[in-house]
């Protein structure tokens, strides 16, 4: 790592952000949305059938969440940077198996361990634990900004994934994806992370104000405890619990309304290419709102920001219930997309607010597999009810059911007091 690029005058927490971004800009699109891009090839390939190709994508998740905890205290011993580096190796390792496999069983070894294992080591936890070492008073708006990169990543990537197997096979195109991880998820970080501002002798946001400023009730609020909790301290609390709820009816409530959308809206008669542009509408409404809420939590409480974006959540699933004109279509895309990408950066700012920086990563990392496994069931249970009830009514009504719990839990889920 040069001097330059560690300049002790300058806060290097902007820097550290950029680097973030762009790492999270390549997982999100290179490792968590390109399964389903490859997932046809593949069927068609060795005349698998897609519930088995999908199969491998579960297990991933699975291993991610179980994994989690351990990960959690990896990255508090060693530091993001190596945590990073060491999954970032293991989901390259991946992708080479991937693209020289001849049979199911080694699919599932490749996302089933080597994904699984590597992106509970280089995923969000990581990720978030170094933009929160970083960032006390601007937490809210460097956390926007690095989901929003993560968001954008699963847009251009993807149509990127898409093209080059078109030209080049997708054999080849999985070691491409081997390549890029390499350079930006081994590399990278191996040479331009660092861990947190005390490395460098400085401070969170930038200098001496931040502690200034936590003195004042006001900004005690903004910021969170003042004494950070271990994990066992936090795991005690009525807060972590209720804040684990919350992260795992979202995640149910709104997974199957993302990726059943666009059937939901051919089974009351909109076209494809209409379904298209109004999918494009709500991603963007979505960017817009993960942007929106770190502005916002600079100068409000992130819990009161929340409670708004869930209540604006709900209210646009109640919409989509009697939906079926254009305006209504595109009414509640703008309410979800407000509220989803409000809600996605409140709740990875409430657990650092609530229980400080310090034993973040082992805190995440306890909470992370409910909302993982947990929330991935949400898609198959809405595919599942429409398939049975010949309708998605019934799974945006449990949809709305979850979110109201999840609203309740967050009314919940006060500050801890240490």
């Amino acid at each position: 790592m040069t001097a330059a690029w560690t300049r002790r005058d300058k806060f290097f927490g902007w820097k550290a952000l950029a680097v973030s971004s762009v790492m999270y800009f390549a997982m999100t699109g290179l490792l968590l949305y390109s399964f389903p891009v490859f997932l046809p090839f593949l069927c068609e390939a060795f005349g698998w059938s897609r519930a088995s190709v999908s199969w491998a994508n579960s297990f991933a998740m699975a291993v991610t969440g179980i994994a989690s905890p351990v990960a959690g205290m990896y990255v508090a011993r060693r530091g993001a940077r190596k945590s990073i580096a060491l999954g970032g190796i293991l989901c390259l390792l991946c992708f080479v198996v991937a693209g020289f496999h001849t049979r199911l069983w080694q699919l599932y070894l490749a996302y089933g361990l080597l994904f699984g294992l590597g992106g509970s080591l280089c995923g969000m936890l990581s990720m978030t634990t170094v933009v929160n070492n970083w960032f006390v008073r601007r937490r809210p708006l460097a956390l926007s900004v690095l989901l929003t990169a993560g968001g954008l990543g699963g847009v251009v990537i993807v149509k990127g994934l898409v093209a080059i197997i078109d030209r080049f096979g997708w054999r080849n195109a999985y070691l491409l994806i081997a390549a890029m991880i390499f350079v930006l998820l081994v590399l990278l970080p191996a040479l331009l992370v660092v861990n947190k501002p005390e490395d460098l002798g400085q401070l969170p946001d930038g200098g001496p104000a931040a502690g200034k400023a936590a003195s004042a009730p006001g900004a005690r609020k903004l910021e969170g405890t003042p004494v950070d909790f271990t994990a066992a301290e936090a795991v005690r609390t009525p807060a972590f619990w209720w804040l684990t709820v919350l992260s795992t009816t979202f995640m149910i409530g709104l997974q199957g309304f993302m990726l059943h959308q666009v059937a939901f809206l051919l089974d009351i008669g909109i076209s494809a290419a209409v379904a298209g542009s109004v999918y494009s509408l709500f991603v963007g409404v979505s960017t817009a709102g993960r942007l929106g809420m770190g502005f916002l939590g600079i100068r409000y409480p992130t819990r009161t920001l929340a409670i708004v974006s869930m209540l604006l959540l709900i209210a646009g699933m109640a919409v989509v219930l009697w939906a079926k004109t254009l305006p209504a279509i595109f009414f509640y895309n703008i309410l979800i997309g407000l509220g989803m990408g409000g809600t996605y950066v409140a709740t990875m700012n409430l657990m650092p607010l609530y229980f400080g920086k310090t034993h973040y990563p082992r805190i995440f990392g306890i909470a992370l597999p409910f909302f993982t496994i947990l929330g991935s069931v949400g898609s198959p249970l809405t595919g599942w009810i429409r398939d049975i009830t010949g309708s998605y009514a019934t799974a945006w009504k449990l949809a709305i059911l979850g979110l109201a719990i999840g609203l309740a839990a967050l009314i919940f889920a006060r500050p801890p007091v240490h």
